[in-house]
């Protein structure tokens, strides 16, 4: 999830990859890029419902829907053509501090869907390592590494050190708490090294 900021600071807005095409979620979802612009499609064709943690408490009022596009090559926020990203004004403080604090990290959708079975053949790697998004309030990044099991979930991870701390990583989008901060990290983008 990225926070966007201007000359005056945080804009309170959230831009986040909602699908990822050609890629298995930790769900085991699998979307072409075709699906995801017909996800896009339907979301702004309903009115752009928005609830936390799939409540299916309508948050409109708090959370309101400022972008919602399908990424371009060459985009240098967002590096995976065809991915689905939305971006989120927080007008609720108190789900503005959720966000800052890493207790909300990403986005995820809700649909009534057909599932249609189908085999993959995935490489999984083991272990990806990569850099973290900037800490927002003074900027820094770590090196992270993340060991992942057979369906591509955290089983175990971690940072380098920098000025003085370092964070452990057992979930799949954001870092331990360590100083009163987390970092969010990116598996998808990271780079991989099967080591088996």
């Amino acid at each position: 999830m990225k926070l966007v900021k201007n000359d005056l600071g945080q804009e309170q807005v959230v831009m986040a990859e909602v699908l990822i095409p050609d890629q298995v979620n930790v769900y085991g979802d699998f979307h072409t890029m075709e699906s995801i612009k017909q996800f896009a499609y339907s979301f702004a064709e309903s009115g752009f419902g928005i609830d936390i943690n799939h409540d299916n408490i309508d948050s409109t009022g708090s959370l309101l829907v400022v972008e919602s596009f399908l990424v371009r090559e060459s985009d240098k926020d967002f590096p995976i053509e065809g991915s689905w990203v939305v971006g989120i004004l927080v007008r609720d403080d108190e789900i503005w501090q959720d966000i800052l604090d890493g207790e909300l990290n990403g986005l995820s959708y809700e649909s009534i869907v057909k599932f249609v079975k189908v085999i993959i053949d995935v490489d999984i790697p083991s272990e990806v390592t990569g850099v973290t998004e900037p800490d927002i309030y003074d900027g820094h990044v770590h090196k992270y590494w993340v060991k992942l099991d057979d369906d591509g979930r955290v089983v175990s991870g971690g940072t380098d050190e920098v000025d003085d701390h370092y964070h452990l990583i057992s979930l799949h989008t954001s870092t331990e708490l360590t100083r009163s901060h987390r970092h969010i990290f990116n598996i998808i983008s990271g780079k991989s090294d099967n080591i088996a």
